[in-house]
């Protein structure tokens, strides 16, 4: 989710009072494939996404230094997105009263993260 979603929620002091709780996301939830295509239109460039065997992609979490129980833990989530996009809720829009913001967005903004 966009972190300026966040912000626009934190915003609201009136929540705070009401301890209410919320589950916030973007618009829309695009599964994996959507997910590439769109941070490769904010690169400009075409991308696709290559499913790699679970083993694979835990022993490169392990590589990169994360404690051994994360890796069964996100792939186990990241396995679910894969076929079955995400929820999503109105709440951020809801909330400040203002459009949130989608993935493509957040593709746009963090683009320079992907180009390294």
């Amino acid at each position: 989710m966009h972190g300026r979603l966040v912000h626009r929620v934190q915003g609201r002091s009136d929540l705070v009072e009401q301890q209410a709780i919320h589950t916030l996301t973007g618009p829309q939830s695009p599964d994996q494939i959507e997910k590439v295509r769109l941070i490769g239109t904010a690169l400009g460039r075409t991308l696709s996404f290559q499913e790699l065997p679970p083993e694979q992609v835990r022993q490169g979490m392990l590589a990169q230094g994360l404690p051994e129980e994360i890796p069964a833990r996100l792939l186990g989530s990241l396995a679910d997105y894969a076929n079955r996009p995400g929820p999503t809720t109105s709440t951020v829009e809801d909330l400040p009263g203002r459009p949130a913001l989608t993935f493509a967005d957040w593709a746009h903004d963090n683009a320079s993260a992907f180009s390294g």
